[in-house]
């Protein structure tokens, strides 16, 4: 009995120490987290830190599991893979940018293009016939044939992140012929749903008017998001085709999407002749119930970024809008003709940030709208950074189906060369030139001969 009653003892003094450090670290690590993030536009009913074991016990779970998938999953392996890609004799090729054009008034609305390699030498070709444009950037102005599709990238976050954060994906898409623009938008707090669509409704018009000066086709335009961007790329385009149709739900709430305004409209429709969208949740009210299963709803940005309403979730879920369309608009084929010609949707299904179950529901939602290309591509064993981390470097098996797919949403563009092409272009014009040089050679040793 005494035995085991210091057997207990011991334990007990070797495990609490344990347990308690165990317990101090998540109280802290959960309180750090709520402090940064879970004070701007908090009810009056949420503490500041929470108290509640279970709700400390779920977030900090969700922090680790975030530290987790980033040690073990593809961040780390696929950065390293790109610094080795950028230090070969491909990756050292110094990519062709045009950085921090402005396309709107605030502050954030800049925007990067990434032309490929091909254009940029016609660009510097045509040197003598390049113009400033209003944002002080140069252009040239020669329209030619063949002009290239447009990837718009939306990459950043609700609440962090900016446009060079994208640098590594565009270079990719950008060598496989793709012009692509990356802008900066506003992020929460700054701003909320209202004014991030704006940016990309900005962006947008800027690339209608702007983009034909750098060889790119404006009735080519695909709008490209990952998680929080491809949210508010469907929102963007979705809410507009509603807002044209005027099929829009009742709004009683202080959300408002806002309207594309009359410069913006002049630019026809569709807007855009594609989506592409990666990890993405389109129905906020089921993310929501999904979040307050996690304990997640109060630090996560989402719910505030979009009014922390029911009613205002409705209003901002590309999901919502598309299914009330469909059920009271007179004439679906017009709602076709309006909607985007292609849509492509990526998922994870190892994906525990935004469950794959929207992406399900929205693709069923827009083939009933008769859009002519649909495509859902469930990717098997695949986490919610997956798409975008790996889309960095083009030799990673998921980052070439990932641009199979693309290249798949984007072909029936003319001549349009994309990836191998353009390597085997640029490896005729070396052959030719090689051959070239051959024939300078043997014709100057044919004159020297002459000659004594």
């Amino acid at each position: 009995m005494e035995r085991k009653i210091i057997r207990n003892i011991i334990l007990a003094w070797v495990f609490f120490p344990v347990v308690s450090v165990i317990v101090f670290f998540s109280y802290c690590l959960c309180w750090t987290f709520y402090l940064l993030y879970a004070q701007t536009d908090a009810p009056q009913s949420q503490p500041k830190v929470p108290l509640n074991p279970i709700r400390v016990y779920k977030v900090t779970s969700y922090l680790l599991t975030c530290i987790y998938e980033n040690l073990t999953g593809p961040f780390i392996p696929s950065i390293l893979q790109y610094v080795w890609h950028k230090l070969s004799s491909e990756g050292k090729k110094k990519p062709s940018v045009r950085k921090n054009i402005r396309y709107g008034p605030k502050p954030r609305n800049r925007l990067d293009v990434y032309l490929p390699d091909h254009v940029s030498a016609t660009a510097s070709k045509n040197i003598n016939k390049k113009y400033s444009d209003n944002t002080g950037h140069a252009a040239f102005t020669n329209q030619q044939q063949n002009d290239l599709p447009v990837i718009i990238f939306i990459g950043t976050s609700w609440n962090s992140g900016n446009k060079d954060i994208c640098m590594p994906a565009a270079h990719n898409l950008q060598s496989q012929g793709y012009i692509v623009i990356v802008p900066d938008i506003t992020i929460y707090p700054i701003g909320k749903i209202a004014e991030m669509v704006t940016d990309i409704q900005r962006c947008i018009y800027w690339a209608h008017t702007h983009i034909r000066s750098f060889r790119g086709d404006p009735s080519q335009i695909y709008l490209m998001g990952h998680d929080a961007g491809s949210i508010l790329s469907a929102l963007t385009i979705i809410h507009d085709v509603c807002a044209t149709l005027n099929v829009l739900p009742p709004n009683n709430t202080n959300v408002n999407i806002p309207s594309w305004d009359n410069n913006i409209r002049r630019t026809g429709l569709p807007r855009v002749h594609g989506l592409i969208l990666f990890s993405g949740v389109y129905d906020i009210t089921y993310y929501y119930a999904y979040l307050y299963k996690r304990g997640l709803e109060q630090v996560h940005a989402l719910p505030r970024v979009m009014g922390n309403n029911p009613d205002a979730f409705l209003q901002c879920s590309p999901a919502y809008l598309l299914n009330y369309a469909l059920n009271n608009v007179h004439n679906r084929e017009q709602l076709k003709t309006l909607l985007p010609r292609k849509v492509v949707l990526f998922h994870g299904d190892q994906d525990t940030f935004n469950p794959v179950t929207t992406t399900h529901n929205f693709y069923s939602l827009l083939c009933s709208a008769g859009i002519p290309s649909v495509k859902l591509n469930i990717y098997d064993h695949i986490k919610h950074i997956s798409p975008k981390i790996d889309l960095i470097v083009p030799t990673r098996p998921l980052c070439v189906k990932i641009l199979k797919d693309i290249k798949e949403c984007c072909k029936g563009h003319g001549s349009i060369m994309v990836g191998s092409q353009l390597n085997e272009k640029r490896d005729e014009k070396e052959e030719m030139t090689n051959q070239d040089k051959v024939k300078t050679r043997n014709s100057r040793r044919r004159m020297s001969q002459v000659r004594h």
